[in-house]
This record gives C-alpha cells, structure tokens and sequence, in this order.
C-alpha cells in the first residue's frame, strides 16, 4: 500500500467494463430507434433526411440514458447538452453519411448493412468522446454533490 502523501485523490474508476457494458446497453436501445426509424423513412424522404431524423431521435434518448444511467451524472447541464450534441452530431450526421454512402455505392451491400457498418463505427467513436469529452471522470465525481455545489456539501458535512 502505497504511503499517504497529503493529497486527496478520487476513487480510481475501476469498473471500466460495467460503464462499457452500460452503453452498449443503452446503444442497443438507441440503435433499435435509429434503424426502425431510418427504415420507416428513407424511401419517402431520402438516405441522409432519414438519418438525420433517426439518429436525431436515437441522440436524444442515448444523451438522457448515457448521462445518468451509463457516467452516473444526476444533473445533467447546458455545457454537457452542447459537448454531446457536437461529439456525436458529427459523429451521427458526418461520419455515419459517409460511411453509409461510400459502402452502398462501393460494394453494393444491401443499404441496412452499410447503416449498421456506420452505426458500429460510431459506437467506439462516441463512447470515447462520451468518457473524456462530454462526461469526464472527474465530473461524475462533481456530480455527486447536492444541488448547492460544493459548499452545500461541506455544509452537509460530505466531503
């Protein structure tokens, strides 16, 4: 054990594999709404219409599931709502485009194989972004506090 130098650190996160396993999970569900959805509508209103309308839906849904079920934040802020729309909007409304795209004129594959290529490209691409961007380990921890912030939890007598 190492000796005690002073500083207070955070918990080390040592349960990496169950937050991976938690949005895999709440990707499970947000991919079924992306592809139901993308299915429904790219005949009447076109390849990338549809993917924005359904990864748009699919976005909301993993943005409320990821934030509190998956990273473990209790409230949820602007500042968060703006990183995570970015990250995965680019992910979703640029990547997935073109991958979608490049795969259903370059190898012909029927179009719901190249979404799911896309989707499986964005899923390694948004968790990343998810864990160090939008959701950093050190925010889960701020997060913890009682509405007052910091001070309403020295108040509280939590430190």
């Amino acid at each position: 054990m190492p000796a005690y130098d002073g500083v207070v650190r955070p918990p080390r996160l040592t349960d990496r594999s169950g937050t991976v396993r938690r949005f895999l999970a709440v990707g499970i569900v947000n991919t079924a709404i992306d592809l139901v959805l993308f299915e429904m509508l790219h005949v009447r209103i076109g390849i990338v219409a549809a993917n924005l309308c359904s990864t748009s839906a699919g976005m909301t849904f993993s943005y409320l599931a990821n934030g509190r079920y998956t990273f473990g934040v209790r409230r949820r802020t602007a500042r968060q709502a703006a990183l995570f729309v970015a990250c995965t909007g680019t992910t979703m409304w640029v990547v997935q485009p073109l991958v979608i795209e490049w795969m259903d004129r370059a190898t012909g594959v029927p179009l719901a194989a190249a979404k799911l290529a896309a989707v499986a490209v964005s899923v390694v691409v948004n968790y990343r972004l998810a864990r160090w961007v939008v959701w950093p380990p050190g925010e889960a921890v701020t997060s913890e506090l009682p509405p007052g912030g910091p001070d309403a939890a020295r108040v509280a007598g939590r430190r």
